[in-house]
């Protein structure tokens, strides 16, 4: 800890950002990428993987529902650890774990065991999923803490876009070849064994002071502001990218590759603003800024229930894009400023179990309305959840006192 303090200090007296903290951040930004690829790279296997062990597609889900599920029950616990012992020796095991289980898939000798190595491949990316955001918010000072969440956001969304054509590009060799790949992230766990700092403050509370100062901070107003805003942007995710496919495939015959473009689209989108939010915080009020993003997303979701065509979908997807990418960072940054270090690890765990339950209630909740409605209504009901969320920050905005840095 007291060498990442003296680079906290030698960053303000101006030695350049990436000079003092390369290798660290190299390591933050390459775990967030990590996590992330164990769902992403595997979306065009699964049905190579299907077809090869003759596994029917109710059953197919279960090779994401594996990887997914431990962390609604284990993020929490690895949140608290990393906050009592640091975060080192965590984000080493969770990157162990994530690779060896993954590497081991391709050598499964039936799809139980497929299952039972993405459980375990699943508890690896369990204990990373707290991690990615506060390592960036330890490793940097406050004003450069911003634009790190952005660039974090940006190369998971690069990331959105590259892994799935390297997963379809070595499913045509082989499933098995899909998996190898996870092998680099424990090359990536013993370059953290070699060059990450302890970056935490492991401290000395008892469980029971800790969880009661956890629980006190969870309820400040910027907490909750995080936290809801947090389960609304994955709630409009999940919901966009589960049903819009089906949409454009119905209504206007696209192809996979027109539906590929579109989510392509939203991810530069993304892209855009991520990079560019160093620039932009801190002239306009957070609130502000979340409640322009919202009205983004609700126009994104809006259009394609309207009828309208698929260049203009399109479009609105990009649109989409451009509100996400401001809404990831500068929700992190509210979760992790002003939170005390050693409760980040905590904090941030309690949204990603927010996240899981938002991203587990779209499709479900949106898959029963269209049951009784029309696909469109799903899409209608999104933008209407949208246009709340942004009268709701407007009212916030209003009720807070005048500046850009009201947090």
């Amino acid at each position: 800890m007291d060498q990442l303090t003296d680079r906290r200090r030698t960053v303000a007296g101006g030695i350049a950002l990436r000079d003092v903290y390369r290798g660290p951040l190299a390591i933050a930004f390459a775990t967030s990428i990590a996590a992330v690829s164990g769902a992403t790279l595997l979306y065009p296997v699964l049905p190579v993987l299907a077809a090869d062990l003759a596994i029917d597609e109710a059953r197919i889900g279960l090779v994401m529902a594996a990887f997914t599920a431990p962390a609604i029950v284990l993020a929490p616990l690895f949140g608290i650890l990393a906050d009592l012992h640091g975060r080192r020796w965590m984000l080493i095991f969770g990157l162990a774990v994530l690779g060896l289980a993954g590497g081991a898939v391709a050598l499964a000798p039936s799809f139980e065991w497929v299952l039972v190595w993405r459980v375990i491949q699943g508890i690896g990316a369990s204990a990373l999923l707290p991690l990615t955001i506060v390592l960036i918010s330890d490793i940097l000072p406050d004003r450069q803490e911003i634009h790190g969440q952005g660039i974090k956001v940006a190369l998971d969304r690069v990331a959105m876009i590259l892994l799935p054509l390297a997963g379809g590009a070595l499913a045509a060799l082989s499933w098995r070849a899909a998996f190898v790949p996870f092998l680099l992230a424990a090359l990536l766990a013993v370059a953290a064994f070699l060059w990450m700092p302890e970056t935490g403050r492991p401290g000395h509370d008892s469980l029971r002071h800790y969880l009661a100062r956890t629980s006190r901070a969870i309820r400040e107003p910027r907490l909750t502001l995080a936290f809801a805003t947090g389960f609304l942007r994955f709630f409009l995710d999940y919901g966009l990218y589960t049903y819009l496919p089906i949409l454009v495939a119905l209504r206007y015959g696209a192809t996979p590759v027109a539906i590929g473009i579109l989510i392509a689209a939203s991810a530069t989108g993304s892209i855009i603003t991520a990079i560019s939010i160093g620039r932009i915080y801190g002239r306009v009020a957070t609130e502000t800024l979340l409640a322009l993003a919202f009205l983004a997303s609700a126009i994104g979701v809006g259009v394609p229930a309207t009828g309208a065509p698929l260049w203009a979908i399109g479009a609105a997807i990009f649109l989409f894009g451009l509100g996400n990418g401001l809404i990831s960072p500068l929700q992190k940054s509210l979760m992790t400023r002003r939170t005390a270090p050693e409760l980040r690890g905590g904090v941030i765990a309690v949204d990603r179990v927010i996240q899981q339950v938002a991203k587990s209630a779209a499709p479900a909740l949106l898959g029963a309305l269209i049951l009784v409605t029309s696909l469109e209504a799903a899409f209608w009901t999104m933008c209407a959840l949208s246009m709340i969320g942004t009268l709701a920050l407007i009212v916030v905005a209003m009720a807070r006192p005048q500046g850009p840095e009201r947090w």
